[in-house]
């Protein structure tokens, strides 16, 4: 906003998500445009599903469009199955806890929905991602598309330009993206694995924070929202 803006309309409202059941998430997370939101955990511990939960909610919310490039979701089909269930809320493959599974219906009901809202990035067959051809990608959505969010799942799965490498290259692009959301007026969603964790006297993994991300302390000092997502399993709590 200008600074005219600024004055007549006082600060931009955040991002929350509109839909039921969020009202406590609300409470301690929104979002804006131009920023940076970075998010870990342990694997396995659901960070990804998470992430793109709140993604989705804002596609729904805020009609806007979001590219993808998660490697770790592969194949592109089974990811597609996988977002499926988080729009409709039902399970893909079967029955499930009660749920009777997405029908054909609801199946291509996503699809058209989705044919102008998520795109999912990958690099041709053979080609091994970097982050300039990650950012290229980006720029090309941006202007051909009008892409609101990019999701980046996960930091470690592109390789640096040729003679960087170590903290100074991770610091490098984390401004990066910080600059690439701020001049364009956008939201980047990065997934960043943190350090082995240490587990407490109790044997349980002590919860990360985004300091612990793998490299850099600058996934915590240049991210301008976080989160971390971490589960008990079995009976941790009770232990």
């Amino acid at each position: 906003p200008s600074i005219m803006d600024l004055h007549k309309n006082g600060m931009p409202e955040t991002i929350k998500i509109k839909s039921d059941g969020w009202q406590q998430f609300n409470e301690v997370f929104s979002v804006m445009r131009g920023h940076l939101i970075t998010g870990t955990g342990i694997p396995s511990h659901g960070k990804s599903t998470f992430s793109e939960n709140i993604v989705l909610r804002y596609l729904y919310d805020y009609d806007m469009k979001a590219s993808l490039f998660s490697p770790e979701h592969s194949p592109m089909a089974l990811h597609q199955a996988n977002l499926i269930q988080k729009a409709v809320g039902k399970p893909f493959f079967n029955d499930m806890d009660g749920f009777t599974r997405a029908t054909p219906s609801d199946v291509q009901r996503y699809k058209e929905w989705a044919n102008e809202k998520i795109y999912l990035t990958a690099p041709d067959d053979g080609e091994f991602p970097t982050w300039s051809w990650l950012f290229d990608k980006f720029k090309e959505q941006m202007y051909s598309y009008g892409i609101d969010i990019f999701v980046v799942d996960a930091f470690n799965k592109l390789s640096f330009d040729k003679g960087k490498s170590g903290k100074s290259a991770i610091d490098e692009t984390l401004t990066k993206l910080t600059m690439f959301a701020q001049m364009h007026n956008v939201m980047v969603f990065l997934i960043a694995h943190p350090t082995k964790m240490q587990k407490d006297e109790r044997g349980n993994y002590s919860i990360p924070t985004l300091y612990d991300c793998s490299g850099s302390a600058d996934f915590r000092n240049q991210t301008h929202d976080g989160f971390a997502v971490h589960r008990f399993f079995g009976n941790e709590m009770e232990e």
